[in-house]
């Protein structure tokens, strides 16, 4: 087991504005909500905070802009032990924002403004990468420009490193992204999407990735672990046979903002630390399923890494 694996994380910033209410509104309705927090979010930032929490050494590529937003947000993960010399602040530009509701079930509904994230350059990837040294593992997704997806999976590759996508928000132009990744972790709609694409809409299921995850395997030649919520998660691999399924422990709901995130980095934790990639599913799954039952993105990951990171030091 390698000792404090490096993880690269090449994505996005966001500040949080997440709203509690027993149902969201309908067209033209106000409704009052039960509590409002402001929190550090941002896809890429979620993924770095938990695989940090997780002990591993983290280096982040990101661009926020010259406000307090993003200021903060550096502060954010500076605290956290997470390298910011590759996260760019842009005076120009405004810090990415999500707006989140979250009803009386704990299902969440996500809106992302990009901001500075849209500004992110292939070059600034090239000199962050450069700066940060080898990686065990890459890990993308796609709240940035493709471009930079691009070259930071071609980097990832190029050093010898594990590379991890996150397709997420999902986006039909970057179906040529995935044969540069290793690993391809969608939840179930992204994998439907995904599906769409590769094998055509009448082949495909809604909702039953199992069905059609080994010819998405073979098509890709990459591993795919697809995030099924409350089911756990699924697990394909080339050259083997069927798909792994990973159950999720039965827990209360009060906020799965995050969870797929909390998910993406406890598994490229794992992944680098040598973990078998069955063992790390199952190590991510559990992370994921903790963190539901809190409110908030990354304010509900410390206490999950808490209790699960001292036994993956230990396996």
């Amino acid at each position: 087991m390698n000792e404090r694996p490096h993880i690269v994380v090449v994505g996005s910033v966001m500040a949080d504005m997440t709203a509690w209410l027993d149902r969201v509104p309908e067209a033209g309705e106000t409704l009052v909500g039960r509590s409002f927090l402001l929190g550090f979010g941002g896809k890429g930032a979620n993924q770095a905070v938990m695989a940090a929490l997780m002990g591993a050494r983290v280096s982040m590529v990101a661009c926020v802009g010259g406000d307090s937003f993003g200021s903060d947000a550096i502060a954010n993960l500076s605290s956290l032990g997470i390298d910011t010399h590759g996260v760019s602040v842009l005076s120009e530009a405004a810090t990415g924002v999500a707006p989140i509701w979250v009803d009386g079930n704990g299902q969440n509904r996500i809106v992302i403004v990009p901001g500075a994230n849209s500004l992110m350059r292939t070059d600034q990837v090239d000199a962050a990468l450069d700066a940060a040294g080898a990686a065990d593992v890459v890990i993308c997704q796609l709240e940035i420009p493709l471009a930079c997806v691009r070259r930071a999976l071609e980097r990832g590759r190029e050093q010898g490193a594990v590379t991890i996508l996150n397709p997420a928000p999902f986006l039909d132009e970057a179906g040529d992204l995935l044969a540069l990744a290793d690993w391809i972790v969608p939840n179930e709609i992204e994998f439907d999407a995904l599906a769409h694409i590769l094998l055509g809409a009448d082949a495909v299921a809604p909702g039953s990735p199992a069905e059609s995850l080994p010819r998405i395997v073979a098509t890709l030649g990459a591993s795919v672990l697809v995030t099924h919520g409350e089911h756990g998660a699924l697990l394909c691999r080339p050259g083997e046979d069927g798909v792994q399924k990973i159950p999720a422990p039965s827990v209360s709901v009060v906020d799965s903002s995050g969870a797929g995130d909390a998910f993406v980095g406890a598994f490229a934790r794992a992944l680098a630390s040598g973990a078998p990639p069955l063992d790390a599913a199952q190590a991510a799954v559990r992370c994921a399923s903790l963190t539901v039952g809190l409110p908030g993105t990354q304010a509900s990951f410390a206490q999950s890494a808490a209790r699960l990171a001292p036994a993956l030091d230990e396996s």
